[in-house]
């Protein structure tokens, strides 16, 4: 099957011109289709909008979105994809006009389930050397993720995911994830008031918590805080959420049975 459409097209091949090769100029959203359903797809859809709207860029309809993306997954499998719609194509410059046409991507991957499995006997992680900063797009999922890239240059095997901190040592976000922890019957999510991404995974979590009148708090939180706290987790939506082992020197207890309900409660086991 091919595994990519570009503006509703199979197709592979995008012009040089194109400004998210260019500039890094659009978004991007990646989730799961699992057996040719899309847990939270209006989510995911609201999100990308949202993200694209504070960058002046107009995206399709979501029936145009989803019917796209349903063309690369089949009731049989489960699927990765990843959504990325740039400004579109124009010469040299950073300006542009506002008739553009935006090029939408949509790519298919193949999702590891023996990875899920494995990962949720615990993985080790450890602090980035690079650090955060806000700025005006850093709550937006654009095309530019050299901070992403820097983090993780250098990462061994081992280290499943680095943290990045900001310039007070309070623990922001991992490279692929976000993060939260549990000290005794209390979750606690790194504030995001300051920057950070507000993904939909974090939302989704917040939002069952809230329901479910689960003890929770959204703080900062210092690297120096984290020798309290008795588990870690870290999570995006095409893993779910992965209990963590190891921070640093900081060792974690490991309690499966939260992150299976978690899991299967916010429809991130797609095994």
């Amino acid at each position: 099957m091919n595994t990519t459409l570009i503006n509703g097209q199979f197709e592979n091949k995008i012009s040089v011109q194109d400004r998210g090769l260019q500039y890094g100029d659009g978004v991007f959203r990646t989730l799961v289709c699992n057996r040719g359903s899309i847990p939270h797809f209006t989510k995911h859809y609201q999100k990308l909008k949202q993200d694209a709207k504070a960058i002046h860029i107009s995206i399709p309809k979501s029936s145009d979105i989803l019917g796209d993306i349903q063309k690369l997954c089949t009731k049989e499998d489960v699927k990765i994809i990843k959504i990325t719609i740039t400004r579109g194509e124009s010469t040299r410059g950073y300006d542009y006009s506002k008739m553009m046409t935006p090029n939408v991507i949509i790519q298919s991957f193949d999702y590891d389930q023996k990875k899920f499995v494995k990962n949720q006997t615990g993985v080790s992680v450890e602090t980035a050397s690079v650090l955060l900063d806000k700025n005006s797009i850093s709550d937006i999922k654009h095309l530019n993720r050299l901070i992403n890239i820097l983090a993780l240059a250098g990462k061994p095997k081992s280290i499943h995911d680095r943290i990045m901190l900001d310039h007070k040592q309070n623990i922001i976000e991992g490279a692929y994830h976000c993060v939260f922890f549990k000290h005794r019957n209390k979750f606690i999510l790194p504030s995001l008031n300051q920057f950070g991404l507000q993904g939909v995974s974090r939302q989704l979590l917040i939002e069952y918590f809230e329901k479910n009148t689960i003890p929770f708090i959204a703080k900062p939180v210092s690297y120096n805080s984290v020798k309290h706290f008795d588990e870690m987790y870290l999570m995006n939506s095409v893993y779910g959420i992965t209990p963590v082992i190891k921070y640093d020197e900081f060792k974690f207890q490991i309690n499966q049975s939260i992150s299976q309900q978690l899991n299967s409660a916010l429809k991130f086991n797609h095994v």
